[in-house]
């Protein structure tokens, strides 16, 4: 599962840190679509903040070889929602969509039907492992790209971050996420992007973490492959179950509960820590911060929560 995300980067370096390289061998820096919605760097990014996505320029009527940056809402807008898309009531949780289901899915299928297909870009995400005995406080890591020697993901000093035609980027080495994104039409007729994450059932590398992570794409071709709109629903589909991350293609390190708050955005969120530094009063105080929260927590099994009796109906489809 993934429901925290980090991408600090500013909207212009993240141009630089997502370029890519052409069939000529000359690299690209991308650029932002227009849209409705700004991308905002954070330590801590919650669903229903602004992520940054990577999508094929021909849904802006480019060139289908060129990829743009689009700033999208962590949080799949139902297709069948109306009226403001802040006012989702439905309570349907949709920042992470299921591998197995999103063919049939009453949310997803849709987007696959129209090919969009996107990559949610970000330097990590944060998981939470249960205590033992399931009664003390869950400890969050922060997971990332295993990056080059000297290079520390939780330290910005270290980070070249030098983008050139001939080299492309040498810096931060981000994590690329398959998603799919959904298109919503406001009350004022504007555009708004939203998209979901996809998971999968944890290999080995993040099993004893948790029993699900997100769909990495490990390479360029992966990347290229999975936004190409030539690629049809059961092939996009096969190539992710096809897929094989490599045993040293993530690292992780514990960090500390203030990244429990979602209010919490800041460095802090995503620096290394030795596990006894967690002491009695940050654990009191982040229990304290869970409890005034839980009251106004939605529902979240991936992609099944639902109050109305007719998105139930809907839901119940996909089972």
């Amino acid at each position: 599962m993934c429901g925290r995300i980090c991408c600090s980067l500013d909207a212009d370096t993240l141009c630089c840190a997502c370029g890519y390289k052409d069939t000529d061998g000359k690299q690209h820096k991308l650029t932002w679509a227009n849209n409705e919605l700004k991308y905002n760097p954070s330590y801590n990014m919650c669903p229903q903040d602004v992520l940054p996505c990577i999508m094929s320029g021909s849904h802006f009527g480019r060139e289908k070889e060129e990829k743009v940056l689009c700033a999208m809402i962590w949080g799949m807008i139902p297709p069948w929602h109306q009226g403001n898309y802040k006012d989702r009531s439905n309570n349907i949780s949709t920042h992470n969509s299921r591998l197995e289901n999103i063919k049939t899915s009453t949310v997803y299928s849709p987007s696959l039907k129209n090919q969009q297909r996107c990559i949610v870009v970000c330097e990590g995400f944060y998981e939470w492992k249960p205590s033992i005995n399931n009664k003390l406080q869950k400890q969050p890591y922060y997971i990332y790209t295993t990056q080059d020697k000297d290079i520390k993901a939780d330290d910005s000093t270290t980070w070249a971050n030098e983008f050139s035609e001939t080299d492309g980027w040498k810096g931060l080495k981000l994590l690329k996420l398959a998603g799919l994104f959904g298109i919503h039409k406001n009350e004022e007729g504007k555009t708004i992007y939203s998209c979901t994450i996809i998971t999968r059932e944890s290999n080995k590398i993040l099993s004893w973490l948790h029993h699900r992570m997100p769909v990495c794409l490990s390479n360029e071709e992966e990347c290229q492959v999975w936004l190409s709109k030539d690629l049809s629903i059961d092939a996009a589909i096969k190539r992710l179950n096809d897929m094989v991350l490599q045993e040293n293609a993530l690292t992780w390190h514990p960090v500390s509960t203030i990244v429990n708050n979602g209010n919490n955005k800041t460095i802090d969120c995503r620096k290394r820590i030795k596990l006894k530094e967690i002491s009695q009063a940050s654990f009191m105080t982040s229990w304290l911060q869970k409890g005034s929260a839980a009251s106004n927590k939605r529902k979240s099994t991936d992609d099944k929560d639902i109050n109305s009796e007719e998105e139930k109906k809907k839901i119940r489809k996909e089972n």
